[in-house]
């Protein structure tokens, strides 16, 4: 009876995230196709370091894509912040890409955002936007988690896509896979966060001595998002169901800061 219910908790909790991200896409995304806009690589963008030195990072953003809400600026925010530091910076807009692409595979949303940032890297290497000299990190935020623990737990693709290191924003993990990676991998959250929780982080991420992993008091999810400074709520189920929160803190978004580029380095 334990058992059965264990599982069937674990089954709620699932569906309950899946309905959740499903509500913030619909709610937050723009359109997936834009006209002039038919291939993946439309979908990729480079901010490049006036003083690049070779180092290169990718951001992979969370289940809206690069708006949040009504912010299209926060991960061009972000990395300029990392330009100053010697970064060039390859944002992947992982869903409207792999939606041109045509690509006719049945595979996991985890699968999906992998197979963008293959791309995304190619196409970088290809026109010279990144060096294939040194290896680079990629920064993820929540959805991007389920590509990225794919990723961490396969030691040919890191060495093929010339991998160092993962940064990962309160990362989801819907299909439960545990981290099992001897890469550096930075993980940093929020201990009020609901919707990728503290236990769900330290259940799936928490056993490799490589993996860092950091909580941040009164800080939920979106706590590194500026323009979420008076919060947002949603409910799932509407109404009547428990209440999400997304919420900027300033403190924790400025220590998070020093700790990621403290990592990088």
């Amino acid at each position: 009876m334990a058992v059965f219910f264990t599982e069937n908790l674990k089954i709620m909790r699932l569906l309950t995230t899946l309905c959740l991200l499903f509500l913030i896409t619909s709610c937050s995304t723009t359109t997936n196709i834009i006209e002039g806009k038919n291939k993946p690589e439309d979908y990729f963008y480079v901010q490049k370091s006036i003083n690049s030195n070779g180092k290169w990072v990718v951001f992979l953003p969370g289940t809206s894509g690069l708006k949040i809400f009504e912010d299209e600026e926060h991960y061009f925010n972000v990395a300029k912040k990392l330009n100053k530091q010697g970064y060039t910076v390859v944002l992947v807009d992982y869903k409207p890409a792999y939606k041109v692409s045509g690509r006719k595979v049945d595979e996991s949303t985890g699968d999906k955002i992998l197979w963008v940032t293959e791309q995304a890297i190619q196409w970088a290497l290809k026109n010279n936007h990144i060096s294939k000299a040194q290896k680079g990190s990629i920064i993820g935020w929540s959805l991007a988690g389920e590509g990225m623990v794919l990723l961490a737990n396969n030691p040919s693709k890191i060495e093929s896509l010339n991998i160092k290191s993962l940064a990962l924003y309160y990362p989801s993990n819907q299909e439960e896979i545990k981290l099992i990676s001897n890469l550096p991998i930075l993980i940093q959250s929020g201990e009020l966060d609901k919707i990728t929780s503290k236990n769900s982080i330290q259940e799936y991420f928490g056993n490799n001595t490589n993996t860092s992993i950091i909580f941040y008091e009164n800080a939920h999810h979106g706590f590194d998002v500026e323009s979420l400074d008076e919060g947002k709520k949603m409910r799932f189920p509407p109404v009547v169901g428990e209440k999400y929160t997304f919420q900027y803190n300033e403190v924790a978004a400025a220590q998070a800061m020093i700790k990621l580029l403290s990592f990088l380095k």
